[in-house]
C-alpha cells in the first residue's frame, strides 16, 4: 500500500476526527502550529490540508481565532458553475487569499529579497509545469507582474548574440505590437495565417543575423486560433539553433489544450526557448502573475533588470496562488474551463447546423473566426453594427480586414445577415 504524504495524513486525520465526532460541530481544531508539530511537517502543509477541508465545507475559519467544525451534513462537493468560466476560479482564489491572510506570515508584508519570486510559488509552479511535460529546474523559473512586464524586460536586455531586432508574427498579441511602437524598438514581421507561416521566409529573417528573438504564440494563436504542428515546431527550432535565434513562446492558452500538444520548450534541446505562462488568462484578468522558464544565458540579466522595475511582485497574491495550485484548485478549474469550452463549441455547432455559414469559418476558444478573403462586401460589413472583431490592433500596419471574430451570442444574427447579403 502506498504511503500517505504528510498532507494526506493531516487531511485524513482531521476528516476522520470530524466524521467520527472526535471534533464535534462548532469545536475549535488544533492550531496550525500544533498540527505541524504533531505531524512533523511544515505549517504550509497543514494550511493546505485545512484549505482542502474548508473547500469541502468541513470547517470554517475565524480571523485571529482559528478553524472550527461545520455542522455535519452541511458539507458537500462544490458544483462547478458553467455560466461564467471565471466565477468558480474567482471564488476558489478568494478562499486562498483569505487563507493566506489568516496564516499571518510576517514575511508576506515585508520586502522579499529573492527577485525570482516567492519560493513557495516557484516550487508550486515547478510541480505544475512538470505535470504538463514542461521540464525545467526550479531555479530557471522567474515570476513577473504579468506578461507585459516579462515582454518589456526581454525587449530591453541584451541577448548573447547582441542582435537588436525582434521578429513578430502578424497578426499577433496587440500589447506586443504596442510595446514595439511605444519603445521605438527595431522589429521585423512575418505573416501568420490560418495555415501557419512560410518557413523559407522565416529562415530569410533568421539569416540576417539581426534577430534577437522570435515572439510566437504556438498554441491557439491570437487572434486566428492556429496551432503549429509538431513538425512545424521542430523545423522552427532547427532554424533557431542554426542561426542563433531565441524563441519566446507565449503559451497563454496552453491550459485549454485538451490534446496536450508538445510545446517548443519540450522539444528544445539547445536552450533556445523562453517559455511564458500567464496565470491571468487561466484564472482572472486582475491576477498579474506570469511565470517564465529562462535559459541560463539570459536569466541573470533578466532578473537584474526586473530589480530596477519592482522590488517584488505582490507576495500575498503569490502565496495565495501557491495554495491554489497545491490544493488542486487550479486543476479543478482548468478541467471546468475545458468542460465549458466543450459546451461552448457544441452550442456553436448547433447554431451552424440550424443556420449554415456561407463563408469559410474556423472555431476559436471564444467564438467563430470568419474568413473574409473572398467576401465581396467588406466595407458594408465593417459598418453593419454587428459587433464583429476585425482585430485592428493585432496588426502593426493597416488592418487587411481578412478575418473577423463573432461571439456565440451574436452568431445567429451575423449568419442571417451574411445569408441575406450573399443571396
Amino acid at each position: 500500500m502506498k504511503k500517505q504524504s504528510k498532507y494526506q495524513e493531516v487531511v485524513s486525520y482531521l476528516k476522520n476526527g470530524i466524521e467520527s465526532g472526535r471534533f464535534p460541530t462548532g469545536s475549535r481544531l488544533p492550531s496550525i502550529r500544533q498540527l505541524s508539530l504533531d505531524f512533523n511537517c511544515s505549517k504550509d502543509t497543514v494550511q493546505r490540508a485545512l484549505l482542502e477541508l474548508r473547500h469541502e465545507q468541513y470547517l470554517y475559519a475565524k480571523p485571529q481565532s482559528g478553524y472550527y467544525v461545520l455542522e455535519q451534513g452541511q458539507h458537500q462537493d462544490l458544483e462547478i458553475e458553467v455560466t461564467d468560466e471565471h466565477a468558480s476560479a474567482y471564488d476558489d482564489f478568494r478562499l486562498c487569499v483569505n487563507e493566506t491572510l489568516i496564516g499571518r506570515e510576517n514575511y508576506l508584508f515585508n520586502y522579499y529579497e529573492n527577485q525570482e519570486g516567492l519560493e513557495d510559488l516557484r516550487q508550486s509552479i515547478h510541480k505544475l509545469l512538470f505535470d504538463q511535460a514542461l521540464y525545467c529546474k526550479a531555479d530557471q523559473l522567474v515570476l513577473t507582474s504579468g506578461t507585459q512586464q516579462a515582454l518589456f524586460i526581454l525587449s530591453q536586455i541584451s541577448f548573447p548574440s547582441q542582435a537588436k531586432e525582434i521578429l513578430v508574427e502578424q497578426p499577433t498579441y496587440h500589447r506586443m505590437n504596442r510595446l514595439l511602437i511605444a519603445q521605438g524598438l527595431d522589429y521585423q514581421t512575418i505573416e501568420r495565417g490560418i495555415d501557419g507561416i512560410d518557413l523559407e521566409e522565416l529562415e530569410g529573417h533568421f539569416k540576417t543575423g539581426q534577430i534577437k528573438f522570435f515572439y510566437t504564440i504556438p498554441r491557439f494563436h491570437y487572434p486566428l486560433g492556429h496551432s503549429y504542428s509538431e513538425q512545424e515546431k521542430r523545423a522552427i527550432l532547427d532554424l533557431a539553433a542554426k542561426y542563433g535565434v531565441y524563441i519566446v513562446e507565449d503559451d497563454y492558452l496552453g491550459d485549454l489544450d485538451s490534446k496536450k500538444g508538445q510545446t517548443f520548450h519540450y522539444l528544445d534541446t539547445e536552450e533556445r526557448v523562453i517559455y511564458i505562462k500567464s496565470f491571468s488568462t487561466s484564472l482572472f484578468p486582475a491576477l498579474r502573475i506570469t511565470a517564465l522558464i529562462l535559459p541560463n544565458a539570459i536569466k541573470e540579466a533578466f532578473v537584474a533588470y526586473k530589480n530596477i522595475l519592482d522590488y517584488d511582485s505582490n507576495l500575498i497574491m503569490q502565496k495565495a496562488l501557491s495554495l491554489y495550485i497545491d490544493s488542486q484548485l487550479f486543476e479543478k478549474n482548468r478541467l471546468a474551463r475545458l468542460s465549458n469550452q466543450e459546451d461552448y463549441q457544441k452550442q456553436i455547432e448547433e447554431r451552424l447546423a440550424n443556420t449554415p455559414c456561407p463563408l469559410p469559418h474556423y472555431p476559436l476558444h471564444d467564438g467563430l473566426l470568419l474568413d473574409l478573403r473572398q467576401y465581396p462586401k467588406i466595407a458594408s460589413l465593417k459598418h453593419s453594427q454587428l459587433k464583429l472583431n476585425f482585430f485592428e490592433e493585432a496588426y502593426l500596419g493597416a488592418c487587411p480586414y481578412q478575418f473577423a471574430k463573432v461571439s456565440l451570442e451574436n452568431l445567429e444574427k451575423v449568419l442571417n445577415y451574411l445569408k441575406a447579403e450573399l443571396e
